[in-house]
């Protein structure tokens, strides 16, 4: 049974992780919009240095009606973080990023989305 439950965890990691790793990269921040197709997943990478205490967060004043966060998934300090976001319907919106080094605020990074129907 544990077999069995160990070979399902592997199968849904594999497949998650490459789902994840495929995924279009949005670069352009504002002023620059970046635009994605209705139903699709994208993904932001940020820089982020655990080891100095430096984090990214995703700001909540995005609509969410037209963005799904699906999650973050940090890869090492060279490689940073990455936000996987769907576009949920139509419209734009602006991602805002703060990242923090304890409880202080370092800097702020924001990207327009544009989602277009396919």
């Amino acid at each position: 049974m544990l077999k069995k439950m160990y070979t399902i965890f592997m199968v849904f990691f594999v497949v998650s992780y490459f789902q994840f790793c495929s995924l279009t990269a949005i670069k352009d921040e504002s002023p620059k919009i970046n635009s994605v197709e209705n139903g699709t997943k994208f993904k932001i990478n940020l820089p982020e240095d655990h080891s100095n205490g430096y984090l990214w967060q995703l700001g909540e004043n995005y609509d969410h009606s037209k963005i799904k966060n699906c999650g973050a998934v940090w890869h090492g300090m060279e490689k940073g973080i990455d936000f996987n976001l769907q576009a949920l319907s139509t419209g734009q919106t602006t991602l805002s990023f703060v990242l923090w080094k304890y409880n202080d605020t370092v800097s702020n990074k924001n990207f327009i989305v544009n989602i277009i129907n396919k």
